[in-house]
């Protein structure tokens, strides 16, 4: 998936603003404005629909703002030898100005000088969006236009023929011809975001976040009234089902009150921010205590799976309207989470147990401010639906309650509560865009000692983890995902101890993993290795050094390289990972067999420009290299291997490991891409094989060719679950419409 590189339509939610005050100041700033040469005041018909020259034009106005008021110096250290800028209201006193903390410059220099300035920046890349986009545009049309004349030739063959109920064999084979590449340009164009159009704008002046199709705004009728609410028959059954419950189970189920009503919550989410919570039971993997929890919430009718034919077994759950309702009233009651008030939009507040949840238009808020906002004393920060969250960094910029200022480079800050700081998405899917437009704030990272969680998933604008990550000693989560914008890991990351769980999938500008990687000792799940054609072994880490990663049982590869690393090179890199119990593994490269094509060649040079990939990012796929002087053969698969996930897959032959008869602890496999993949073997077994995989998942396998008779019977005859999707040629399966075959005989 190609990510969003910055938004491509005008910035929404926190818009920079002129300042009030700097208006007062300049009573005649409206006569220079009129009196400065303005190009084209009289648009042209249509110009108004023209983004680039109403993007021109508003960069004309803020540069001439950007003359009246210049850049002036902040006054950076308070002193009392420095005077404050001078203001027209000769009665302000100038104390606080004095007084003032760091971060709390006078408002000429924080808002409207800072504010012209992000103006222009946003103007220029948003300029730079338009243009792009353009050229996406017209690349899409050449490239379709060009299917019109055989697809129009097809039709008036049908129409002539003297039989219109069914296509010959030729024709299906040039509609299925044209269908992929369509398919394959689709899979080629950037994801943008769902923005519906608000009858106000783009964005109604509330400043309503999309959530899945609707915003946040309050809370549904039947919590508007608490004690109509409590003579319910189904708030009673909750309260002592929540009263049965263990502490620790008490509180993961009140996790539920922070999301909207009718969300879906993903599993792996819930368990990073329980284990930052420190609320899972020790001596069991976290994996199976979250799974052991959510199965008694869904036995006790507290919450239910979502309904998934395509997995084996659930992986995320929602909550009825009522039981949420009631779970929200007790989190109320106890102080857990304070977000809802009867009938107003929910609201950030510090809750009597030390948990602060950021909620759309936070950054507006009084709280937001650093002086307002009792650091000390947080244990839990988690974005429910902020866009700009980048405000919470500067909560743990100095020790407020001390009141005094810390300039000295010996002065140390901690703050010990903080546990958990979760400032990215929780949501499935992309709709909110979240983004730190302060980068540099990441440096009071350093003051959180004590963290356990950090996450920054689908956050934008984060180029590169200030070193102030590698302070934290007892970090157990790093996550990641999908910051598309991060191009490098720190280099000292062997700093964090205590790191299990590091996930950097979908970061697409990352090339390379720093050489000290290989040292975190405690690390169980690394998840978005990058193998790259990266030369100085000294620098980086291969993948064959991750054998030192005794813990490590969960990986994820993407694979940027050619040449010398074949399949088996992997196999071999990975075979003595004595504790890797997955494996998922993605060839970069997509629809490599179409990529001789003029137009397609564009459209992957337009998305590499746009996101700044590295020529062998997973869109534009690895570059030749010259064939390997000497093939390396793997001997055995890692001997706890469970279930392996190859992605893209570029061989036309599974190594001979790999053939199902020598597959006797593996119970998932699953391939899911690649072209050139005609079998599971040199030959069909004449007898069933050992094999002990019971769920296979096949997809996008045009060339892979082979009956149910041969897969049930021969090839996996334990099979209880089978994926089949895009596979032509893999015939006579019994399965459904979607192409799911459930083993009916076992439960799994």
């Amino acid at each position: 998936m190609v990510p969003e590189r910055r938004r491509v339509a005008p910035s929404t939610g926190k818009q920079p603003s002129m300042a009030p005050e700097k208006a007062s100041q300049q009573p005649d700033m409206e006569t220079k404005l009129e009196s400065e040469p303005k190009p084209n005041q009289e648009p042209e018909a249509g110009d108004d629909l023209d983004p680039a020259k109403s993007i021109k034009k508003i960069r004309t106005i803020v540069e001439t703002l950007h003359t009246l008021f210049p850049p002036q110096l902040p006054n950076l250290t308070k002193s009392r030898s420095i005077p404050p800028p001078k203001s027209n209201n000769q009665n302000v006193s100038l104390t606080p100005a004095i007084s003032a903390p760091i971060g709390t410059t006078s408002l000429n220099h924080d808002e409207s000088e800072n504010s012209i300035h992000k103006l222009k920046r946003n103007l220029r890349l948003l300029e730079e969006d338009v243009a792009k986009l353009r050229v996406l545009n017209e690349v899409v049309g050449e490239e379709v236009s060009r299917h019109i004349v055989p697809l129009d030739k097809l039709l008036q063959k049908v129409e002539k023929g003297t039989t219109k109920s069914q296509l010959t064999k030729g024709m299906k084979k040039d509609l299925e011809d044209v269908n992929k590449k369509i398919f394959n340009l689709m899979c080629q164009v950037p994801l943008l975001p769902n923005r519906r159009r608000k009858p106000g704008g783009l964005d109604s002046e509330d400043g309503e976040v999309e959530n899945n199709g609707k915003g946040i705004e309050c809370l549904p009728a039947i919590h508007v009234n608490d004690e109509d609410l409590k003579r319910l028959a189904v708030f009673r059954q909750v309260k002592k089902k929540f009263i049965e419950l263990t502490t620790e189970r008490k509180i993961c189920m009140l996790s539920f009150a922070v999301f909207p009503e009718n969300q879906e919550v993903n599993r792996t989410m819930l368990m990073y921010w329980w284990i930052g919570e420190g609320i899972l039971p020790d001596g069991i993997k976290p994996e199976d205590a979250v799974k052991d929890i959510l199965k008694e919430f869904m036995e006790k009718k507290l919450i239910e799976p979502v309904e998934n034919k395509r997995k084996v077994e659930p992986n995320c759950y929602k909550m009825t309207p009522f039981v949420h309702s009631s779970v929200v009233l007790i989190s109320e009651e106890i102080g857990l989470f304070s977000m809802y008030q009867k009938g107003k939009k929910p609201r950030m507040k510090h809750s009597d147990l030390k948990k602060v949840c950021l909620v759309e238009e936070s950054s507006s808020q009084p709280e937001a401010k650093a002086k307002k906002m009792p650091a000390g004393d947080i244990e839990t920060v988690f974005n429910v639906s902020e866009r700009f969250p980048d405000f919470a960094f500067k909560w743990f910029s100095e020790d407020q309650s001390s009141g005094k200022k810390k300039f000295s480079p010996l002065s140390k800050t901690a703050y010990k509560m903080l546990k958990v700081f979760y400032l990215g998405r929780w949501e499935r899917t992309a709709n909110r865009h979240i983004e730190v437009e302060n980068p540099e704030l990441m440096k009071y990272l350093k003051h959180m000692t004590k963290l356990k969680l950090l996450s920054f998933q689908g956050i934008s604008r984060i180029e590169r983890l200030d070193d102030a990550v590698c302070k934290l000693r007892e970090l157990i989560i790093l996550d990641l995902r999908a910051c598309y914008n991060l191009e490098k890991l720190p280099d000292k990351i062997d700093s964090l101890k205590a790191l299990t769980y590091l996930d950097i999938t979908d970061c697409y500008m990352i090339d390379r993993m720093p050489k000290r990687l290989s040292w975190l000792d405690n690390l169980e799940v690394l998840k978005g290795f990058v193998v790259s054609d990266a030369t100085d072994v000294e620098t980086f880490c291969l993948l064959s050094e991750l054998k030192h990663l005794k813990k490590l049982r969960k990986l994820s590869i993407t694979i940027n390289k050619g040449g010398e690393f074949t399949v088996s090179q992997l196999f071999v890199d990975i075979q003595d990972f004595s504790n890797l119990e997955k494996l998922k593994v993605a060839w970069g490269g997509i629809n490599e067999h179409n990529k001789a094509e003029s137009t397609s060649g564009a459209v992957k040079e337009f998305i590499r420009s746009m996101t700044r990939l590295p020529p062998n990012s997973p869109v534009t796929g690895p570059k030749p290299h010259k064939a390997p002087k000497k093939a390396a053969v793997p001997s055995h698969l890692p001997e706890k291997l469970m279930k392996l996930d190859l992605q893209c897959f570029p061989d036309a032959e599974l190594p001979s490991l790999l053939e199902p008869g020598k597959l006797r602890t593996l119970e998932k496999l699953y391939i899911k891409g690649g072209t050139k993949l005609t079998g599971f073997g040199k030959s069909v077994p004449e007898e069933p094989t050992e094999c002990s995989v019971k769920v296979l998942r096949l997809k996008f396998l045009p060339r892979l060719k082979v009956e149910w008779r041969e897969l049930r019977e021969l090839y996996f005859p334990k099979l209880e679950f089978l994926d089949k999707y895009q596979c032509p040629q893999v015939s006579f399966c019994p399965c459904d419409g979607i192409g799911i075959w459930r083993d009916k005989s076992t439960q799994l």
